[in-house]
């Protein structure tokens, strides 16, 4: 078919004509409103960081750009950093890399790459790298409604500048996952060969792998309001499906059941608790905090005569306001949360 042709009225030409017409249009719209966006994120962004830092809190993405087109669009930057001035708190990263599908724009992947710096004051400095760190966002309008994380090889030393003491931590993988479960929350994470370790010196034990499962009461709000806190726990109850250690060896521990958080950070509840290899762990903790000898002893023996003289127990372990019994012993105070 000839421009000649259409120019002569042929139908066909005509409908070629303005199908061409048509997606030439579209395909200028499309990436109009494409640039037009990634131009509103990048404004939008730089000032919501402006007006963030006049109260306390800051914010910097060196190199920010929007990228992606056609069918993508994404957030870079070279480097993070996060400033709050009120908590004397700050952080940064490496490179940023997002990406969401035009068509899902509440679909989101992060990519951060470190080495990251944390600073917290009075006295705490953590320095942490990996070689492998992305997250995945599902949100709506209202907010996040789940969330994952997941990395690979992290290595870290946490620091407290005031009494000198640092430790070193590690990891082969790990995985965090939020989401909103009607009005609850529930949280689930994992560690593989969790390593710590002083600064200078050999590991404090062979590496663990850790897992755990939780359903906190009413709170699916803390993930619409995409904010945490340190004392966010105060005040709250749920289930612990399970918390669980696995040393290697036939040493693995279980722990699981109702909890609650009073307004104080003191954790009160009723837990099950399973012990395998009582003996492994008995010697191996002692290895770890050898001036809880005594304490150590003291569980390990109960542990044991109330499973009638076996390697392994499941006990009831009772939580009142921060202080652990068992069998009516108190043997050990929780930290407040």
């Amino acid at each position: 078919m000839t421009v000649t042709d259409v120019a002569n009225g042929s139908s066909a030409g005509k409908k070629f004509l303005w199908l061409a017409v048509g997606i030439v249009l579209a395909a200028g719209i499309y990436s109009a409103g494409w640039f037009f966006a990634a131009d509103q994120i990048e404004k939008r962004l730089t000032t919501y960081l402006s007006e963030k830092r006049e109260n306390g809190l800051g914010g910097e993405c060196t190199d920010m750009e929007v990228r992606g087109f056609p069918f993508r669009i994404g957030l870079f930057c070279d480097k993070l950093r996060l400033d709050d001035n009120l908590r004397g708190a700050s952080v940064s990263f490496g490179s940023l890399r997002t990406a969401s599908q035009v068509y899902q724009p509440g679909r989101a992947i992060v990519e951060l790459d470190g080495p990251a710096e944390v600073r917290m004051s009075p006295g705490l400095t953590v320095s942490a790298d990996w070689t492998l760190l992305h997250a995945s966002l599902n949100a709506t309008m209202s907010g996040l409604e789940r969330s994952s994380i997941a990395y690979d090889n992290l290595t870290g030393t946490a620091r407290w500048p005031l009494t000198g003491d640092s430790l070193g931590f590690g990891a082969s993988h790990g995985e965090i996952h939020l989401r909103q479960n009607g009005e609850d929350l529930d949280a689930a994470l994992s560690v593989e060969k969790l390593d710590l370790r002083p600064a200078q010196g050999p590991s404090l034990a062979s590496p663990v792998d850790v897992a755990a499962d939780v359903t906190v009461v009413g709170k699916a709000g803390w993930m619409q309001a995409g904010a945490l806190s340190a004392r966010m726990l105060r005040g709250s109850s749920g289930e612990l499906r399970h918390l669980t250690l696995d040393a290697g060896e036939g040493m693995s521990a279980k722990l699981s059941g109702p909890f609650s958080v009073n307004d104080q950070g003191l954790i009160s509840g009723e837990f099950s608790l399973t012990m395998m290899n009582i003996d492994a762990w008995h010697t191996s903790l002692m290895k770890v905090v050898p001036e809880e000898i005594d304490l150590i002893n003291n569980i390990a023996t109960m542990l044991k005569a109330l499973a009638g003289g076996k390697n392994e127990a499941t006990v009831k372990l009772n939580v009142r306001d921060g202080t652990a019994f068992l069998a009516f012993i108190p043997v050990g105070v929780l930290p407040t949360l």
